[in-house]
């Protein structure tokens, strides 16, 4: 009998214990949202991160829908990935991941473009120091956005090889052509041109070989690589 007393009065106890902590988690007023604390945004503005998050103030911290608020975060154009976490008594702190832009294409207006070639917001003013990737069809874009954004891919690889195995800094490119005859062509920020044609990213290196060999590409040059074999170089 006095084991069945010291059983029910421990289940008594421990219900009663849950049932406190329930009600401080759920109905106490001091673990209530009250504050949203955002990591890693530079781009994005808070303002409209909070806004997205939809977030709603003085609900229990442990009843907010953390998932929801991140795909709201998410939608924001700057947001590549985020994560949401409860800090208590009264924070929510999101972290972002926000996208870097690698080059600008020009389509209807000039949009930055990150590595995986996502078109992600319009270029202001403050970011106009990249290469222009330009020769896109607009209609072309908004018909067939998976062709486009293949297009585009294309032409970062160009860019980063280029850059990896030609031997040229992003400072010394201006843009990029895509012309649906001949390809991508190169335009140094000095005039030169560079000839690449639509595939065989291996073919820059030859560009570093050249300047190995004294191309002074200081000087404008129009160089063809769009051939597999040979380079053909012409001074402007």
């Amino acid at each position: 009998m006095l084991r069945y007393v010291r059983i029910t009065a421990a289940v008594v106890g421990t219900l009663a214990l849950l049932g406190a902590v329930g009600w401080l988690a759920v109905g106490s007023p001091w673990l209530r949202y009250q504050r949203l604390d955002v990591v890693g945004n530079d781009r994005a503005d808070v303002v409209q991160l909070r806004h997205l998050a939809r977030l709603p103030e003085g609900e229990p911290l442990v009843l907010l829908d953390l998932e929801s608020a991140v795909a709201g975060v998410q939608r924001h154009p700057w947001v590549q990935s985020a994560s949401a976490s409860r800090r208590f008594p009264n924070t929510v702190v999101i972290e972002v991941v926000e996208r870097t832009p690698v080059a600008l294409v020009q389509l209807a207006g000039l949009y930055l473009v990150d590595a995986e070639g996502t078109l992600f917001a319009r270029a202001g003013e403050g970011d106009l120091d990249h290469p222009i990737l330009s020769g896109l069809d607009p209609a072309l874009a908004s018909g067939q956005p998976e062709l486009s954004r293949r297009l585009v891919r294309t032409g970062l690889d160009w860019l980063a090889a280029a850059q990896a195995q030609g031997g040229l800094a992003e400072a010394d490119i201006s843009e990029l052509h895509f012309n649906v005859k001949t390809g991508y062509t190169l335009y140094l920020r000095n005039g030169g041109e560079v000839l690449l044609g639509f595939t065989g990213n291996e073919r820059v290196a030859r560009l570093s070989m050249l300047t190995a060999r004294g191309l002074d590409l200081r000087s404008p040059h129009r160089v063809d690589l769009a051939t597999d074999r040979v380079a053909v170089v012409t001074p402007l």
